[in-house]
Formats: structure tokens, C-alpha cells, sequence
């Protein structure tokens, strides 16, 4: 539970495609345009500041980083995006991926848990649409709205998988689980690797739940189809608390959540990944 709440340190980790997400090349003022004037509108968003996400720096995009400079309270108010105004705007996700440091005989999962409250605690979320934003950027290794067939990924198997490789860093060991973006490959890679353990067996051996624990959904009740995942905090007799980024599909496969969120699920369409 102390690794629940230990303070990050300074440094972020390191996670695959996370350049264009916390750098900024040049001041971007009125008149320019592309990804990194879209990546500043969707953090304006983010911040309640609501602007367009068009990418193209105009007059109202100007006008809401003014009024984000205004709020900060400690920044010049110029309208313009220079390394210190982008450096504000960005700090939730800097402040998601900061090292936290490992109490002495933490274990791996809640290391794993630590990070995902860490992520919580700094609201990440979509923004521009669903499955789209520099949130799901970070955990989908740069891309938005990827497609596995004919479905659109969701991205909370890229969440789970963001929170063990920041686990892993901490620890300075290799992650137990490959990054995934799909939740069935993430299933079928732990039932290779001998964590998996299945709904049945959980109900009668709770113990084994460890905090940092994956949870996987499974797919319209199929025993080898699974469609979503998130970390457990707490596993208890009738239902288990967890940390998820999106959520489950609802019957209708469209998607229901859009944020990391808490949840409380029980156990009846529900297996496990051991960590």
C-alpha cells in the first residue's frame, strides 16, 4: 500500500513515441499550423481552456493560450507558445511519467498499481474524439484510433501495457509482459508465460490476485477471446477494485469510457493476469 502513495521524483521515463509529446521545437505563435499547433489545442482542451483542434493558430487559439498564461498565474501572457508556456501545459503527462521511486521490498504489481494512481491522479484522458489526444498517443506508441480488422483498438491494453514498462524501469528489470495493444495477444502471451489464471479458478483462490495484477474481459463470454484489461488495486470475495484506461465495450461495440478511471467489477466474465 506505501507504494500506493510514494512521491515521483524528477525525471520522466522513458516510453516509445513520447518525443513529439513533451518537446517543443520552436515558439509557435499566429499564423502557424500542423501537428504540434494541434497537440497545443488539445491541451488547451484538456485544461478547460476550449478552442478548436484544427490545427491552425488563429485568433481564438491565441486568445485561449492568453487566457491559459493568464490562469497560471506565474506565466507572461503573450499569446505565444514558447518552451516555458508549453512546458505548463504538458505537466500533467510529464508528471504521469515522472520515476517513482521503489519502497525498500516493493513488488513488482504494486509498482505496476503505483504508476497506474500516478496516471489517475493527472487525469488522463481522450480529447478531440474518441480513442484520439496525446493520452492515447503516450500509451498507443504515437498512433490514435489504430484498427485490428475492422474494429478500432481501444487503448487500455496500451495502458496496462505503458504502467509495466514504468514498473519495469523503476526496477530497472525487464517487464514480465510484452507491450500490447490488443488484449487477446496480451492473454494468449500470458497464458505462454504461465500467469494466467481464469475467472473459475479466481473465485476459489483469491489470494493469488496481487495488487498490479491485469484483469482481462472477456469478449461476449468466449473463454479465448478477450476485449479489454485494466490493474487490480484490490481483489475481494465478490468483486475487485480496479484502475482502467477506457473501458469495457458495451454489447453494441461501441465504446463506453474515455478516461483512467477507477472501477469495481465482479468477477463473473473476468480472468487474470498474474504480476
Amino acid at each position: 500500500m506505501r507504494a500506493m502513495t510514494m512521491l515521483a521524483r524528477r525525471a520522466p521515463t522513458s516510453i516509445s513515441g513520447n518525443d513529439t509529446l513533451l518537446h517543443l521545437d520552436t515558439t509557435l505563435r499566429r499564423g502557424r499550423r500542423g501537428d504540434q499547433v494541434r497537440l497545443v489545442q488539445e491541451w488547451l482542451c484538456l485544461h478547460e481552456f476550449e478552442v478548436m483542434i484544427d490545427g491552425q493558430f488563429g485568433w481564438a487559439t491565441d486568445q485561449a493560450v492568453r487566457d491559459f498564461q493568464g490562469a497560471s498565474g506565474v506565466l507572461p501572457v503573450t499569446g505565444e507558445v514558447d518552451p516555458q508556456t508549453f512546458a505548463m501545459l504538458i505537466r500533467p503527462m510529464a508528471e504521469a511519467l515522472r520515476r517513482i521511486e521503489p519502497p525498500r521490498g516493493a513488488t513488482f504489481g504494486q509498482m505496476v498499481a503505483a504508476y497506474a494512481l500516478q496516471h489517475l491522479r493527472n487525469a488522463a484522458r481522450e480529447v478531440g474524439g474518441a480513442n484520439r489526444g496525446p493520452w492515447v498517443r503516450l500509451y498507443m506508441h504515437g498512433d490514435q484510433r489504430p484498427r485490428s480488422g475492422a474494429a478500432v483498438e481501444s487503448w487500455n491494453a496500451g495502458f496496462v501495457s505503458t504502467m509495466i514498462a514504468q514498473a519495469a524501469a523503476a526496477l530497472e528489470i525487464g517487464p514480465p509482459i510484452d507491450y500490447h495493444t490488443n488484449v487477446t495477444r496480451l492473454a494468449e502471451e500470458a497464458i505462454a508465460a504461465k500467469r494466467f489464471m481464469s475467472g473459475d479458478r479466481a473465485v476459489r483462490d483469491i489470494g493469488k490476485i496481487n495488487t498490479g495484477s491485469l484483469l482481462l474481459l472477456r469478449h461476449g463470454g468466449q473463454r479465448n477471446k478477450w476485449h479489454h484489461t485494466g490493474v487490480v488495486t484490490q481483489a475481494l470475495p465478490k468483486f475487485v477494485r480496479t484502475l482502467e484506461g477506457n473501458s469495457a465495450y458495451a454489447p453494441d461495440e461501441s465504446p463506453s469510457g474515455h478516461a483512467v478511471v477507477r472501477q469495481m467489477r465482479s468477477y463473473g466474465n473476468l480472468d487474470f493476469v498474474l504480476l
